[in-house]
């Protein structure tokens, strides 16, 4: 009886040996697969490769403005020439001076690229809001029945024209409402990034041209944030400040690079900022992504390989 209750005791003591390894194994795996093995993830790759089915894009038509400048006319534009630019329906580099003493090559491919002849712009970020309003004035005089949407995006955004499209199509462009990442300080109703790139409806293009030529408008003609004094100009003739983050959370359009928002590189201000907390790893970017900014020249290259293989218009 005595040797019976002994071995009883072993054999649980085993068993309990037993269970304890095997958990610490499966936390081994599990701790291997989800740093082990996510420290190697490429987000482009990851993020990038996501596919959906398109179905209403084609029935969306977008214009883009996209803002560059004589320093970077050459690089960075070209690169969005080259790459997600001509899958707007139409679209316009915003450049205030080109640059002088070009090469033969230079002189074409800048002839090959589509810049708006709009007077009175002026270089520096300090006339942004100028550069923007005459944009927008732009847009509206020459193409204001054109186009459902309209898109004003910098020289180092890239933009993956096909998701933004295919989020617009279930969005009513009658409707008074911009889209964009939404930053909540400052203007009543919060503004977007302008580097993540924002959108305006054909009715907030619309009313954002009449109060611009209302002498009673609240709207700044020069000076002060870009994004900002356009937001708050679009808020006072009641454009609405759209909501772009997906069924889980995730952002669309994003104010920093991909890498900064797959590894949570946020700077301090970005949550203060946000209107929606920043998330990072899986959960940075929604599957339906739109876009990213500070991206280099090369970058915008190497993305749209990455995003596109054979398709690319660079491949």
């Amino acid at each position: 009886m005595k040797c019976n209750l002994i071995s009883s005791r072993i054999r649980k003591k085993r068993s309990i040996r037993i269970g304890v390894g095997i958990s610490i194994f499966v936390l081994i795996i599990v701790f291997y697969i989800h740093y082990g093995l996510n420290s190697n993830l490429d987000p482009y790759e990851t993020i990038l490769h996501y596919r959906h089915n398109q179905t209403g894009q084609n029935l969306t038509r977008i214009l883009c403005l996209i803002f560059t400048s004589a320093n970077t006319l050459l690089t960075r534009a070209r690169a969005v020439h080259e790459t997600w630019a001509s899958r707007c329906d139409k679209y316009y580099f915003i450049c205030e001076i080109i640059p002088k003493n070009l090469t033969h090559n230079e002189i074409q491919l800048i002839k090959s690229m589509p810049i708006a002849s709009i007077n009175n712009t002026l270089p520096g970020y300090n006339h942004l809001t100028l550069k923007s309003r005459l944009s927008f004035h732009f847009a509206y005089e020459h193409h204001q029945n054109d186009f459902d949407w309209f898109v004003k995006a910098d020289d180092d955004t890239y933009l993956i024209v096909e998701n933004l499209k295919l989020f617009l199509s279930k969005q009513n462009k009658s409707e008074p409402i911009t889209f964009g990442y939404n930053f909540k300080p400052y203007v009543p109703n919060g503004y977007h990034s302008g580097g993540a790139s924002y959108v305006l409806s054909r009715e907030a293009l619309r009313r954002f041209y009449l109060a611009n030529n209302d002498s009673k408008s609240q709207c700044q003609e020069d000076g002060g944030g870009e994004d900002i004094e356009i937001a708050k100009c679009l808020r006072s003739v009641g454009v609405l400040a759209g909501k772009s983050i997906d069924q889980h959370k995730r952002e669309r359009f994003h104010p920093l690079d991909l890498n900064d928002h797959f590894f949570g590189n946020f700077p301090d201000w970005l949550g203060e900022y946000a209107e929606n907390q920043p998330l990072s790893g899986f959960d940075c970017c929604s599957e339906d992504t739109i876009s990213f900014h500070y991206v280099s020249a090369d970058e915008q290259y190497k993305m749209d390989r990455i995003r596109y293989g054979a398709r690319s218009l660079i491949a």
